[in-house]
């Protein structure tokens, strides 16, 4: 073997063409060299191509181990793209009122969950408190909305006025004319129901109505 890779080198020595950007110099493990580029490795054995264009075929074993290193990195297969993970929620998540449409998208986007969008008015809508002491104050609707909702509360001052031009925003946009108004959206914020106080509304019945609205996963 280190005869003929000897041969070899010295026939190379001779040529006095230009390097081509894929040569490079082999070594075996007896430390003889030569200039030459990877043409297929295959198996056990690896062939090359001289800058004389001849082509040599040997044993892998053969190269030092620097170059089998080398070998296994142009050969190997490429590490399959990992997949994006779905979105998850997790066990112990604790659903919390947000102020923010952005925040909610982020986070519904991040659950894979629906946004309740709520417009209403805690301080001054009648229906808006009973809605709240009735539906959202009870521990059956928190406990739904853990893992199935993500909370979007824009409260409005008396008769109406936003609390900035963000929600005020939000309120044309969603065709808003009597509180409380609320919602079920995707994290794009496109509508996937609409609903409002009643009286004997019942966490129970809210949770079956964000349920319905609910694409299936």
């Amino acid at each position: 073997m280190k005869k003929s890779i000897s041969c070899l080198l010295l026939a190379a020595s001779c040529l006095t063409l230009p390097l081509h950007a894929e040569y490079r110099t082999w070594v075996n493990t007896e430390g003889a060299k030569i200039e030459a580029e990877l043409v297929k490795a295959e198996g056990d054995n690896v062939t090359l191509r001289l800058r004389s264009g001849k082509v040599t075929t040997f044993a892998q074993s053969k190269l030092s181990f620097p170059d089998q290193e080398f070998l296994k990195s142009q050969t190997s297969k490429p590490e399959a793209a990992t997949e994006e993970a779905a979105p998850t929620v997790a066990a112990d998540r604790k659903a919390k009122w947000l102020s923010k449409m952005d925040k909610a998208q982020e986070q519904s986007k991040e659950t894979g969950l629906p946004i309740l969008v709520l417009f209403t008015g805690t301080s001054w809508c009648p229906y808006c408190i009973k809605l709240e002491d009735e539906v959202f104050s009870k521990s059956e609707f928190k406990s739904f909305a853990d893992q199935n909702l993500v909370l979007l509360m824009l409260d409005f001052g008396p008769g109406g006025a936003a609390s900035s031009k963000k929600d005020e925003k939000l309120q044309k946009e969603y065709g808003v004319s009597g509180f409380p108004t609320y919602f079920l959206t995707d994290s794009s914020g496109k509508q996937l129901a609409k609903g409002g106080y009643h009286n004997g509304i019942t966490p129970d019945e809210f949770a079956k109505w964000a349920k319905a609205a609910t694409p299936k996963k």
